[in-house]
């Protein structure tokens, strides 16, 4: 049963800590997160929180470029429709396994629209299986 809306730097933290709990051993996205995994969660997950409190409230703490640092993963293990959509399929689990309301619906469609335009500037392909994922 899922909790209240994510509200704070707290519930965006506790959202990232059990989805990448999830995604660092999952059987498809083990490979791409293995340089994440060895060098551990905390010293990333700041950066991460960041990012997900500009995107869900505007917080303007995020100054990076997430396809910068995906285009590294990406050259290391290319990333295909199939890392993307299984990573939007666990992130909307762990969304609604602890949240609800509109914070927590804005989480999984903007990472559906961050998940489709990434995949489309790293590798410059269609993928008609993560489209109708994303439903476009």
């Amino acid at each position: 049963m899922s909790g209240p809306d994510i509200v704070d730097r707290f519930d965006v933290e506790a959202l990232l800590r059990r989805f990448y709990g999830r995604a660092l051993t999952d059987e498809v996205l083990a490979e791409p997160f293995a340089e994440l995994r060895a060098s551990g969660l905390d010293a990333h997950l700041p950066v991460m929180c960041d990012f997900w409190e500009t995107v869900l409230f505007g917080a303007g703490l995020y100054r990076g470029s997430a396809v910068t640092a995906h285009r590294d993963v990406h050259q290391k293990t290319p990333l295909s429709d199939r890392h993307f959509v299984r990573w939007l399929t666990l992130w909307n689990d762990t969304v609604d396994t602890m949240y609800h309301g509109l914070a927590a619906d804005r989480a999984k469609v903007q990472a559906a629209r961050m998940a489709w335009a990434m995949h489309r500037r790293l590798t410059g392909d269609d993928a008609p299986e993560l489209d109708a994922f994303v439903g476009r």
